[in-house]
């Protein structure tokens, strides 16, 4: 029986598919950031059902059987508009469950709803809602058009959220009608791949995180050389890569001179073949020299999701509700760790103001690695609050971006792996400081916490403990660019 997530996964890759059905125990962990995709999906979903007000429900019954018999029952009753309709055909071996049918003006056909927490359109929902389109279509169902329920960005919450002006329906009948004898012809393909008693083999190209990361990478990834042309993939089209593969090249050093075209990957191919890293001395002198004391290393934790979680908000916007901060007030001072972290579920906006504004000057520089982000989130303080407007724009002005040495390629070493992230340089600058001994181990998992920390229903010794692993992240995050910074100066 092929699902509509088994289409979905096939259309990524059909490994992917195989895989899913037949070798679970090879999958990787889910991921905080999948999670809470996952769970934004669902909250999302629960406001669309809101926009109708005649909706009857008929799946969520744990059982696929009851489901499908509900969904027969409520069509054959004259229900109007249906959650999570169901819907299996044996003979075609396929198996789709709706977020929302509901029957058109007309009386004469059903209109498909697709809810997702996006907010835009992707070509994979077009290809998930042409599935569900030919499933009702083998039931014997006239179907209308095809809608997809998106996220709003523009929506600031006020009060009780508003489901009409959360999200927004757009018409992408035109997107799926021209995928759909496409998606006849994969159904076919998908079908046989769930036939076959070995694993296929795939040609990796850039499925694996496209347009989902997938959850067998480790496994298909067994064997890949530390060195490969994947770690320049970003800077080739799937085409260039799928002709260094015919050509039987995999190391990332056997790529032909020239093949390349993108600078900072042209650089990285040189880095590994001559092993030695560049230091641009003079850049880094002069980028060091504009900072004035003190010195603010400066990070911060967030949250953000699709449905916003107090007032003045809007979905996705990203609130600031934790800081470390390293404090160098002069030359040859030693660093002072400064931290906040919001324990009640509110908006933390104004307690860190106030902690932040009890310990920095109206003086010195405030260093950050990706400013841009911590940057926005101050924008977005200042722009709801008015009376702190003046703190976080100051701050802004006095910000300076660590990484820029690195993305700017002033520090280039092959360890870096093309990549200016703090997750790739500390480990090269810094060896003696590491992530993996910790318990949480990336901003993601950080996100998601707040709640858990924030929910009094959770043990109280449990959301303790949480709360020093939460501290030690983020402080982790700050002490890496002191140390980064110094052997910066060190250079």
């Amino acid at each position: 029986m092929l699902t509509k997530s088994d289409f979905l996964k096939f259309i990524q890759c059909p490994k992917y598919l195989w895989l899913a059905k037949f070798r679970k125990d090879l999958a990787g962990e889910i991921d905080a950031g999948t999670q809470k995709m996952f769970d934004d999906g669902a909250e999302v979903e629960k406001y669309a059902y809101e926009l109708f007000t005649d909706g009857v429900m008929a799946g969520g019954n744990n059982d696929f059987k009851t489901d499908i018999s509900k969904t027969k029952e409520l069509l054959a009753g004259g229900a109007k508009t249906i959650f999570q309709p169901t819907f299996s055909n044996f003979n075609t071996n396929l198996y789709c469950r709706c977020d929302i049918i509901k029957l058109s003006e007309d009386n004469e056909s059903w209109d498909i709803y697709e809810v997702k927490s996006s907010t835009q359109p992707k070509d994979i929902h077009f290809y998930d809602l042409a599935f569900q389109k030919i499933c009702l279509e083998k039931e014997g169902l006239k179907v209308g058009k095809a809608y997809l329920i998106l996220v709003n960005n523009q929506y600031v919450r006020n009060g009780d959220i508003e489901p009409e002006k959360l999200l927004k329906i757009e018409d992408v009948n035109n997107e799926v009608e021209e995928k759909s004898e496409e998606v006849k012809e994969e159904i076919v393909e998908a079908l046989k791949i769930l036939e076959l008693k070995e694993e296929p083999s795939v040609t990796i190209l850039k499925q694996c995180k496209n347009p989902y990361e997938c959850s067998y990478i480790s496994h298909c990834w067994e064997g890949i050389p530390e060195e490969s042309i994947y770690d320049v993939a970003s800077g080739l089209s799937e085409k260039q890569l799928a002709i260094l593969l015919d050509m039987g090249i995999i190391n990332l050093t056997d790529i032909p001179e020239g093949f390349v075209k993108n600078e900072k990957f042209i650089k990285h191919i040189e880095l590994v073949k001559n092993g030695q890293r560049e230091i641009q001395k003079a850049e880094i002198e002069s980028e060091l020299a504009s900072l004035e004391y003190p010195l603010y290393f400066i990070d911060y934790e967030t949250f953000g999701g699709a449905v916003p979680l107090f007032d003045g908000l809007r979905p996705y916007e990203n609130i600031p509700f934790q800081y470390s901060l390293h404090v160098i007030e002069a030359p040859n001072a030693e660093a002072k760790h400064y931290e906040f972290l919001e324990k009640e579920y509110k908006d933390p906006t104004k307690d860190l103001y106030e902690s932040l504004n009890n310990i920095v000057g109206e003086k010195g520089t405030f260093i950050s690695w990706n400013m841009s982000f911590e940057k926005s989130c101050n924008t977005g303080i200042a722009s709801r609050n008015p009376e702190y407007k003046e703190f976080f724009e100051g701050m802004n002005e006095r910000m300076f971006d660590l990484m820029m040495i690195f993305k700017n390629g002033y520090v280039a070493d092959k360890g870096f792996k093309a990549s200016a992230s703090l997750k790739k340089v500390l480990p090269v600058m810094v060896p003696h400081l590491s992530y993996k001994e910790l318990n949480i181990q990336e901003g993601g998992t950080a996100s998601v916490s707040w709640f858990t920390l924030t929910d009094e229903k959770v043990d109280k010794e449990e959301r303790e403990h949480l709360y020093q692993d939460m501290l030690k992240y983020c402080e982790l995050d700050t002490l890496a660019m002191v140390e980064i910074w110094k052997r910066l100066s060190d250079l």
